[in-house]
Parts: structure tokens; C-alpha cells; sequence
């Protein structure tokens, strides 16, 4: 699926309802990170119903066990594709058979994507169909390709930086020794930017923020170009990228954060968790500015 304007043109799949193509016309670029085979194999990701992953992979419902894979569900579904006179792409996504399996409550989650000039405006709509309280966390996942050099043992994105509008007291929510599972928040930096390389990712596996006060982040690249994300009211901003080859950043909303380190397995018992009566709306949009 595709859309495309005199700036940009996006490609959407309905496989997870994920970006596979970010494409500036200006610049005849792909500003979406391309999988290859020395690195990670995804692009994006609509996360739901949980951040990251969960203590050993599983959680528990009136003491029922419940396994699921890292980000939860939507990643690995197929979605049904809406298309309204070529303004907007919508894949939606329903609970089913098999998902209640995995997470027993019903939902309908979906996604749109609308151009408005050289700006990608990404909203998410998360309706509870049921009649159980629906606990659910959710995020977007989107990773921007960087400029840089392969070397022998990394893919070297040196001369990249996160901007921000001001110096900001940055906090970092800290993750134990398997950088998976979080432990506590602590003062990070007190800065304006921060410097992309392979070491902060080996240092630090996922720099996952508190974004309370501040609403964008500028990903200012070596080649002088820069894409802003105006994370709209997501309370974290998570940035990663694999630890040696990956040619990437993603820049990260979340609503929520990985499992505890010491967790409590009930799911309704879970910090970050947000909830849903039945037929109530989450609604949440971010956006993307090519400058």
C-alpha cells in the first residue's frame, strides 16, 4: 500500500501495519532503514498489548499463564487495509481465536497514516470490544536509516545526534545486566543532544527516556539532513540500534515500559498498564517532518 505526495512517498504493509519505505522525493532518498542480513530483520512496529519483553515470557490472568513474544501481538498479524480516495492508509487489526489464546480480551486496534506535505502523521486507535476491563500498553517502533561506514567489527554512525529543543535534565529508565527488564529510574544527562554511536548501544541497549517535558526530538544526521518526531504525549521516548551492524536508529513513543525485573504476573497488577471500559477509545498520534 502506498502514498505519496510532491515530497514524499510512504509504503505500509498490512503485515503488522508497519512503514517498509520512508522515500524523500527532495532528496531521492529511502529515509527508512532497509533490513539486511547482518542486522536487525524489522523496520517498525505497532507494539501492543506490551512494551518490550516479558519477565520469562509470560504473565498471568486470574492465575492463568499466558505466553507472548517480545512486543506483544500486532508485529505478527495481518491486518485488513482501508483506503479513503488516496488520503490515508487505515489497517485495523481484531481480536480472535488465536489471540485470545495468547491474551484473553477482546479488541480492535488500528492504524492511520495520513500525508500533510512533507510530514508523515502516524494515529493509532485502540477500541475495547469487550466486556472485561482491557489492560493493554502500546507504542510505535520506527527505524530511520543513518548515515555512516561499515568497518570491519561496525557499522559506524559517529557524526549522528539526537537533538532537542532545549537543554533537558534527561532521566533514563534503568534495565538490568540483560538490558530486557527494568529496574529503576535515575538521572541520565543534562544536555541538548546526544551522540549516536555503537558504544552508547553496547553501553546502553535500549536509552529509554521519561519525555514529560519536551514533545520533539530532531535526528540530526552527519549528511546535514534532519527528521523530527513530535512524539505528541507518549510519556518515553525509547532510541536503539543493534550493537554492531545495523545501519540505523529507531526513535521510539511508548506508552508503558518492559517488564520488571521483579515482576508482579498479573497483568492488572502491572505498573504503566492503561486501561479500557468496554467500548472506550485510546487514542494517541505522532508525526514525522522531513526537513
Amino acid at each position: 500500500m502506498k502514498l505519496e505526495n510532491e515530497y514524499v512517498s510512504i509504503d505500509v504493509t498490512t503485515c503488522g501495519g508497519s512503514l517498509t519505505s520512508i522515500y524523500d522525493k527532495k532528496r531521492n532518498e529511502e529515509l527508512l532503514y532497509q533490513p539486511h542480513l547482518d542486522s536487525w530483520s524489522g523496520q517498525d512496529i505497532f507494539i501492543f498489548p506490551f512494551i518490550a519483553r516479558l519477565k520469562n515470557g509470560y504473565y498471568l490472568h486470574n492465575g492463568k499463564r499466558y505466553d507472548l513474544k517480545n512486543h506483544g501481538l500486532l508485529r505478527y498479524m495481518i491486518g485488513e487495509d482501508e483506503s479513503v480516495e488516496g488520503q490515508n492508509i487505515k489497517v485495523v487489526f481484531k481480536s480472535d481465536d488465536k489471540t485470545l489464546i495468547r491474551y484473553p480480551f477482546s479488541f480492535e486496534a488500528s492504524i492511520t497514516y495520513v500525508l500533510n506535505g512533507n510530514t508523515i502523521e502516524i494515529s493509532y486507535d485502540i477500541l475495547n470490544t469487550g466486556y472485561d476491563k482491557l489492560p493493554f500498553e502500546m507504542g510505535a517502533h520506527p527505524a530511520f536509516k543513518l548515515p555512516g561506514v561499515k568497518k570491519k567489527d561496525e557499522f559506524d554512525i559517529r557524526g549522528n545526534y539526537i537533538k532537542f529543543d532545549k537543554v533537558e535534565k534527561l532521566k533514563l529508565v534503568e534495565l538490568e545486566e540483560t538490558a530486557s527488564f527494568v529496574v529503576d529510574t535515575i538521572d541520565y544527562l543534562e544536555t541538548d543532544t546526544i551522540a549516536l554511536s555503537k558504544k552508547l548501544f553496547n553501553d546502553i541497549n535500549t536509552v529509554i527516556l521519561k519525555a514529560d517535558d519536551f514533545k520533539e526530538v530532531h535526528l540530526v544526521k552527519k549528511d546535514g539532513s534532519i527528521l523530527t518526531i513530535d512524539k505528541g504525549n507518549a510519556p518515553y521516548i525509547a532510541l536503539w540500534s543493534d550493537k554492531k551492524f545495523g545501519d540505523y536508529i529507531a526513535i521510539e513513543p511508548w506508552f508503558g515500559l518492559p517488564d520488571l525485573n521483579e515482576p508482579d504476573r498479573e497483568i492488572y497488577n502491572k505498573p504503566n498498564m492503561l486501561f479500557l471500559n468496554r467500548n472506550e477509545h485510546f487514542k494517541f498520534a505522532y508525526k514525522i517532518k522531513i526537513n
